[in-house]
């Protein structure tokens, strides 16, 4: 049986970006995406976190996101992962911490 543990992406629009993160995320594998899929080990014994074929699939994907999406992309997952520990106020603070 052959496990297939990233998610398609969708398109390079916002929405596919945004449902591809948070797929990842979902699935446990989201990282830093300025982190080479490569090197991404697991703290707990060290194993790598992909396999050779997975990190290139994850590379490619967002290398197509990162040059339809841009730095835009970092605001996404930041999102994804904010949704699992913010509450909507906290989020909106955030947001406009920066403006």
């Amino acid at each position: 049986m052959n496990d297939v543990r990233i998610p398609q992406l969708l398109g390079t629009s916002k929405k596919a970006a945004f449902a591809w993160l948070t797929a990842m995320h979902q699935r446990g594998l989201l990282f830093c995406l300025d982190d080479d899929p490569q090197e991404i080990v697991n703290i707990s014994d060290g194993a790598r976190s992909f396999t050779d074929i997975e990190a290139k699939e994850i590379s490619a994907i967002l290398h197509r996101l990162f040059a339809r999406r841009g730095d835009e992309l970092h605001e996404l997952a930041f999102e994804v992962v904010s949704r699992t520990f913010h509450t909507q106020s906290e989020r909106q603070a955030f947001k406009t911490m920066y403006d």
